[in-house]
C-alpha cells in the first residue's frame, strides 16, 4: 500500500524560473534528455522546492497528462516537487527508478489539482516517471527477442510515420492459411498498462506451443505494437507527431500511421486472406474489454460472448471480465473501422492504469489462451463476409 507524504506550506515567492529542458537551480539539475520524457516548466519556489509544469503536445486533448523527467544534485538533499498539469487533474501515480529500467511507486500527496512527491536526491540521477517506460527501443528490443525464439515469424517495416520512424510490424503467416487475427497497440502514448498487457498476450500467442501449434495451422497474425513510435518518443499525452489522435483517424485515414495499417490488411485481403478478428491494446482507469453491440451481425455473433465468458470463468477469483458493448459510429476508432470495413469483430482491450502488475501478464495469457480456443471452435465458413 502507498504511503503519502504532505508537503510542508508553499512559499509564494518565486525566486527562479526556468523553461526546460534542463533547470538547473541551487545545486539541483532537471533533466528530460531520454526518450519518454517530458518536462514542460521548472520554478524554485524555495530552497529544494520546485514547481515542474507539465503542458500537452497541442490543445484540445484527452486530459491524460504523462510527465517524466530525471533529477540530481550535488550534495545530497531531500526536495519536494509540485506537479501541474497545465489545469488539468493527475492521472497517473508517480513511479520512481534509479536506472530508468526498474521501477517502483513512490509517496505523493494531492491538493486540487496539484501533485507533491518528496525525493532523496544525490550526483546520480533519478527518474521519475508517470508510468514506467516502455520506449520505442523497448519494442525493437522485444520484437528481436521474439525472432530470436521463433525464426519463422517476420519482422517487416510497413513505411515511416508522420516524423520519420519506422512502424513495424510483425507477421507470422503460413501460405496455405487464409485467416488473419490482427492485433494493434500504444496508439496513445502514455498506456503503459496496456503495452504489458499486448507483450503478455502475443508472447502466449507465439510462444506457447500448446496455443500456437494448433493455431497457426490454421490462422495467420499481424501485429503491429507501436503504432505512435512519435508520440511515444516525446511523451505525448494523447496524440502523435501532427496533433491528432489516432484511434479516432479510421475514417478520414489522414495520418500516415492509420494508413499503412489500413493499407496492410488491405493488401492481405487483396491477397485472398480474410481478417477474422482485431484487438487494440489501451490503458484506462480500470479493466474493461470495449466491443461491438450484437445488432452488428457481426461475424459470428457469438465469438465475443464465448471468449469473454470463457476468460471470466478462468479468471474470475482475481480478475472479474468486464464487458461493455457500444457503436461509434463516425467517430474513428479502431474497433468500428474493423466492424464496419469487415464485418467481424474488433475489441479495445482496456487495462486499468493501476491493475496490479502481476495481474496483467496473467490475465492477458489467459485472454490469448480463451481467444485462441474460441476461435478455433469456428468453422471457417462462419467468416461468411465477403471484405473483397
Amino acid at each position: 500500500m502507498l504511503k503519502y507524504f504532505f508537503p510542508l506550506v508553499v512559499l509564494t515567492t518565486f525566486s527562479a524560473f526556468s523553461q526546460a529542458n534542463d533547470c538547473q537551480f541551487d545545486d539541483v539539475t532537471f533533466h528530460d534528455d531520454f526518450s519518454t520524457a517530458r518536462l514542460s516548466t521548472c520554478e524554485r519556489l524555495a530552497k529544494h522546492e520546485y514547481h515542474i509544469g507539465i503542458l500537452p503536445e497541442n490543445e484540445p486533448v484527452n486530459p491524460s497528462p504523462w510527465f517524466g523527467f530525471k533529477v540530481q544534485s550535488e550534495q545530497n538533499a531531500q526536495i519536494k516537487i509540485k506537479l501541474t498539469f497545465n489545469g488539468n487533474t493527475p492521472r497517473y501515480l508517480p513511479k520512481l527508478s534509479a536506472d530508468g529500467t526498474q521501477w517502483q511507486n513512490i509517496p505523493f500527496d494531492s491538493k486540487g489539482k496539484e501533485m507533491w512527491i518528496s525525493l532523496n536526491t544525490g550526483k546520480e540521477p533519478i527518474w521519475v516517471s508517470a508510468q514506467e517506460v516502455i520506449d520505442n527501443q523497448e519494442y525493437d528490443n522485444w520484437l528481436a527477442s521474439l525472432k530470436n525464439q521463433q525464426p519463422t515469424l517476420e519482422i517487416e517495416t510497413l513505411g515511416l510515420s508522420e516524423k520519420g520512424r519506422p512502424i513495424k510490424a510483425l507477421v507470422k503467416q503460413s501460405a496455405k492459411n487464409k485467416e488473419w487475427l490482427v492485433i494493434i497497440g500504444r496508439q496513445h502514448p502514455p498506456e503503459v498498462t496496456g503495452a504489458m498487457a499486448l507483450f503478455a498476450f502475443s508472447e502466449a500467442l507465439l510462444l506457447d506451443d500448446a496455443l500456437s501449434t494448433p493455431f497457426f495451422e490454421r490462422f495467420n497474425v499481424l501485429m503491429v505494437p507501436d503504432l505512435n513510435p512519435d508520440g511515444v518518443e516525446t511523451g505525448n499525452w494523447r496524440h502523435n507527431a501532427n496533433g491528432i489522435d489516432l484511434n479516432r483517424d479510421w475514417k478520414n485515414f489522414a495520418q500516415a500511421e492509420t494508413r499503412l495499417v489500413r493499407d496492410k490488411m488491405a493488401s492481405i485481403v487483396r491477397n485472398g486472406g480474410k481478417i477474422v478478428f482485431a484487438v487494440d491494446f489501451h490503458s484506462t482507469f480500470h479493466d474493461v474489454f470495449y466491443t461491438m453491440p450484437d445488432d452488428h451481425d457481426l461475424a459470428p455473433i457469438p465469438l465475443m460472448t464465448g471468449w469473454l465468458s470463457d476468460l471470466d470463468a478462468e479468471t474470475g477469483w482475481v480478475f472479474k471480465t468486464v464487458n461493455k458493448s457500444a457503436s461509434s459510429p463516425d467517430r474513428g476508432i479502431f474497433k468500428q473501422y474493423i466492424a464496419d470495413h469487415y464485418k467481424v469483430h474488433g475489441v479495445t482491450y482496456e487495462v486499468g492504469d493501476n491493475t496490479n502488475r502481476q495481474l496483467i501478464p496473467y490475465v492477458a495469457k489467459q485472454a490469448a489462451k480463451a481467444l485462441v480456443e474460441n476461435l478455433l471452435d469456428v468453422e471457417p465458413e462462419a467468416f461468411y463476409v465477403d471484405q473483397k
